[in-house]
């Protein structure tokens, strides 16, 4: 379970599907992490690229 933008930096890290949705979710978590975004756009991020990766559970959204 991923609870904070640190977490989901630390998890994306550990994923070997690394495609466009992986990339962003990266990037928003850094900026939200310089406070250059925010943790929502990187909550947003982070399931999108969960989703593409088929990593979603239906209870997580």
């Amino acid at each position: 379970m991923v609870s904070n933008v640190d977490a989901a930096a630390e998890e994306l890290l550990t994923w070997d599907g690394r495609g466009p949705k992986w990339r962003a979710a990266v990037e928003a978590c850094l900026a939200a992490k310089e406070s250059t975004g925010t943790a929502d756009d990187a909550r947003r991020a982070f399931l999108a690229a969960a989703k593409a990766n088929g990593m979603l559970r239906a209870s997580s959204v």
